[in-house]
């Protein structure tokens, strides 16, 4: 699963660049940018839309946590439901996902890298876990809910099986991918050719375990 992950301020400049695609201003203040990225925060998605410009891409800023159609008012969006993933295998069947599924609505999550935990015999010991070559890009697939009156855009990030190499921390990993052309591949919805393997990890302090511990010594 992916419950946790790190992206920073340097980083939105890069998106811009490597995406071809400004992030607003609008959505730059309403984001959440850091080393320990919850569930519930505000974060920000790449969308592709035919009614954008841009070859339809778009920044978004999108509640992590999707929030189901069936929700009227804001008063009534619920944390103890865990709508942050999505499990590849069902996410055309959950009510929470599947009318974003099969309307194509497609994102991408920006990230440096997520964090995974193992149980050992002195606890939990979590694990930040990025992409082998540290200077490429790292991007999660998910599926997001645009905004409605007072009900905030929302994002959940899709998880699969876990590679040969990633089953060794855990058994299901996130979407990840570390190209333009497979990120391409994914907005697209009409094609897809599969997932990044070239993933390392290494363990972490248990710092990272507090939401509020932010600070690059937490993947490091």
């Amino acid at each position: 699963m992916c419950g946790r992950f790190a992206n920073q301020q340097e980083s939105v400049a890069a998106w811009d660049e490597y995406f071809d695609v400004p992030m607003p201003i609008s959505v730059r203040e309403e984001i959440v940018l850091g080393y320990n990225i919850a569930p519930t925060q505000m974060i920000p998605v790449l969308t592709a839309d035919s009614l954008n410009g841009n070859d339809g891409r778009k920044w978004l800023a999108a509640r992590w946590g999707m929030i189901g159609p069936w929700v009227k008012d804001a008063s009534d969006i619920s944390s103890k439901f865990a709508t942050f993933n999505a499990r590849s295998e069902t996410v055309s069947e959950k009510a929470t996902f599947r009318g974003a599924w099969s309307a194509g609505r497609r994102c991408v999550v920006p990230a440096i890298g997520y964090y995974e935990w193992q149980k050992t015999e002195n606890g939990k010991q979590p694990y930040f876990v990025k992409n082998c070559d540290a200077s490429a890009p790292l991007f999660f697939g998910g599926l997001y809910e645009p905004a409605r009156d007072d009900i905030p855009a929302s994002c959940t990030i899709i998880t699969v099986p876990a590679s040969d190499t990633m089953t060794q921390l855990h058994h299901r990993m996130p979407l990840v991918f570390g190209t333009e052309i497979v990120v391409d591949s994914w907005l697209d919805t009409e094609s897809f050719d599969g997932h990044l393997n070239t993933l390392s990890w290494h363990a972490v302090d248990k710092a990272v375990n507090n939401t509020r511990n932010q600070g690059i010594s937490l993947i490091t």
